[in-house]
């Protein structure tokens, strides 16, 4: 049996058994703290009753994007590739009269249909992101403590 180089061994994701993880703590909640009305604030934060204390949301959030900042970060994304920028550049190089080879909007085609279709692809893996942590935040949890 051949083994792979150690940088190149591929990481596989392990299948949770029974659909719960499993959590272990050295502290207990001081007595009182728990508040069954008490639920998940605005922010993501809750708080203790009685105390202006704030306790920190475990929600696991590995998405890139917003539904405002999607564009915005995505167009600055992709003009970090070069090739984009210079092919946009030579685009509104043809809008030049004295430079234009051919029509302007033809040039504009090919770049918007890459930036569009790399949009999407971006925007894809972002939503896929998004399902595989709700999952996660949703999965049941054993708590084990002293």
């Amino acid at each position: 049996m051949e083994r792979e180089p150690a940088g190149r061994r591929r990481r596989r994701r392990r299948r949770r058994e029974g659909g719960t993880r499993t959590v272990r703590s050295n502290l207990l909640p001081p007595p009182g703290d728990q508040d069954p009305k008490a639920g998940a604030a605005k922010g993501g934060r809750r708080w203790r009753r009685g105390c202006a204390q704030h306790l920190a949301d475990n929600r696991l959030k590995t998405t890139k994007y917003t539904l405002l900042s999607f564009l915005p970060k995505n167009l600055f994304e992709q003009f970090h590739r070069l090739a984009n920028v210079y092919f946009v550049l030579i685009a509104l190089l043809n809008f030049v009269p004295a430079v234009n080879a051919f029509q302007p909007g033809l040039a504009l085609a090919p770049v918007l249909f890459i930036l569009a279709v790399t949009a999407f692809k971006d925007l894809w893996e972002d939503y896929s992101r998004h399902r595989s942590d709700h999952d996660i935040n949703h999965l049941g949890c054993l708590v084990f403590s002293r």
